[in-house]
């Protein structure tokens, strides 16, 4: 497997693990900081979106504007700011109020499956057998993970699974839509911009002005977590590593966040890790070696169709 598919996987991961420790330090600051979340969302993204566009001028300068300069492309911006990081997360949270957490995540995950679906119907691709069984044993792995901390499937109503799915819906999005603008514009930028509109918009929706919370040195150590780890690096990681690696795979690797916020969750709040926690945590591992070998077949078999076209010429 070349550089490019290691350095992609190795991407994806990072980010879904900083999105584990950012989904910790939430529960942290909610709980024992009395943080409003509504706030956090806001400050979230304005400050993320905002530091990750100086980020993108350093490396690029007054080239990063250029795609206010095409309309069409503005237009897919929006959309990716708007359908895909604001909707996910605004969902997300929307579906843990009405049936916990454990209900929301495993709802969540079901984007994958909605991108090999898409994918098909829309370009007649269809997965590999690698690819179908990373799906099932990621899910799997989820619903083991989550249900250590109680997983009532009776919280599963029509609502939630309205708010689950559009969630998982809006993550297809952000994993799928922006690829050409990736291309045109550098991952920084698109991501910078789409995360600042997202705050925009949030603000204006939630208006929370006041955080509620109780300010000392670990509510900025959460603050840290949540805005540089879980935000600027993952989203930047994670949306370069499906730009490398494709989307299916990229949106499997993301199934990594669970196990990351159930290790954060335990190391650092005391939650439990229970027995299927942890065949949860080996069906979702498995799934990264699954991956790296299916890219390393595909690859082989790349180069000896070349190979053979060349001996035919």
């Amino acid at each position: 497997m070349g550089e490019k598919q290691w350095i992609g996987m190795a991407l994806a991961i990072l980010g879904a693990l900083f999105w584990g420790l950012s989904g910790t330090s939430v529960q942290y600051l909610e709980g024992a900081k009395h943080l409003n979340v509504e706030w956090l969302l806001e400050v979230r993204l304005l400050v993320a979106g905002f530091l990750t566009i100086i980020l993108a001028y350093m490396q690029d300068g007054m080239r990063i504007f250029d795609i206010f300069k095409n309309k069409k492309d503005f237009g897919k911006l929006l959309i990716f700011g708007v359908l895909g990081i604001a909707l996910a997360q605004y969902t997300y949270f929307r579906a843990i109020a009405i049936s916990g957490v454990g209900v929301a995540t495993v709802l969540q995950y079901v984007a994958p499956t909605l991108i090999i679906i898409y994918l098909f119907l829309r370009y007649f691709k269809k997965p590999s057998l690698a690819e179908t069984g990373c799906v099932v044993l990621a899910m799997i792995g989820t619903v083991c993970i989550v249900s250590q901390d109680g997983l009532d499937m009776a919280n599963i109503n029509g609502e939630a699974l309205l708010w689950g799915l559009i969630s998982a819906a809006s993550i297809c999005v952000y994993t799928l839509q922006p690829i050409e603008l990736l291309k045109k514009y550098g991952t920084t930028s698109i991501v910078g911009f789409a995360m600042f509109i997202c705050g925009v918009i949030s603000l204006a929706m939630f208006q929370q002005i006041d955080s509620e919370a109780i300010w000392d040195g670990m509510t900025w150590l959460g603050l840290f977590a949540i805005i540089i780890l879980g935000t600027v690096v993952s989203f930047n990681a994670y949306i370069e590593g499906v730009r490398r690696i494709g989307a299916v795979q990229g949106s499997i690797l993301s199934s990594l966040e669970p196990i990351s916020a159930a290790l954060f969750g335990w190391a650092l709040l005391g939650n439990e890790f229970t027995f299927i926690g942890i065949i949860g945590m080996i069906c979702i591992i498995a799934t990264v070696f699954i991956i790296a070998w299916d890219r390393q077949r595909q690859i082989k078999r790349e180069v000896l169709e070349k190979l053979n076209k060349v001996e035919i010429n």
